[in-house]
């Protein structure tokens, strides 16, 4: 009885492992730093996978899905996905960062009434240590 559940146990990963693996598997893992480096390339595969995602999650089921999504073909739709999304803030904050106007009025200085003088500090700092309880 044991030699045939050791013998089951041997072949059934075998077997599992003759199925063939589809091009999805087989293609190469790319990196986040590939892409930053690839940045069209990202968004190129990025657009594609948005479609093919949704296309996914119709036609598989959860546990297929899931597969899909830890698959190499997987794992760069989404490094895809990260990499040109964050491009893409970090153009709308470059963008917004810089000034408007060629030349950019100073501002105006608050009225003199609401900021003291130092003389006008210093007076106020004297009154009070005269007026604190010893």
């Amino acid at each position: 009885m044991k030699s045939q559940i050791v013998a089951a146990l041997t072949i059934i990963p075998v077997l599992a492992g003759c199925e063939g693996s589809s091009a999805e598997d087989t293609a190469p893992m790319k990196t986040a730093t590939y892409y930053t480096q690839h940045l069209d390339e990202a968004k190129a595969v990025a657009s594609r996978c948005k479609l093919l995602d949704e296309q996914k999650q119709r036609t598989l089921n959860t546990g297929e899905y899931q597969e899909w999504q830890i698959s190499n073909e997987g794992v760069n739709c989404q490094t895809a996905l990260s990499v040109s999304e964050a491009a893409s803030l970090r153009e709308f904050v470059l963008k917004q960062s810089k000034p408007q106007a060629p030349a950019a009025a100073p501002k105006a200085a608050p009225p003199s009434s609401s900021v003291p003088t130092p003389q006008e500090r210093e007076q106020k700092i004297i009154s009070a240590q005269t007026l604190a309880p010893v």
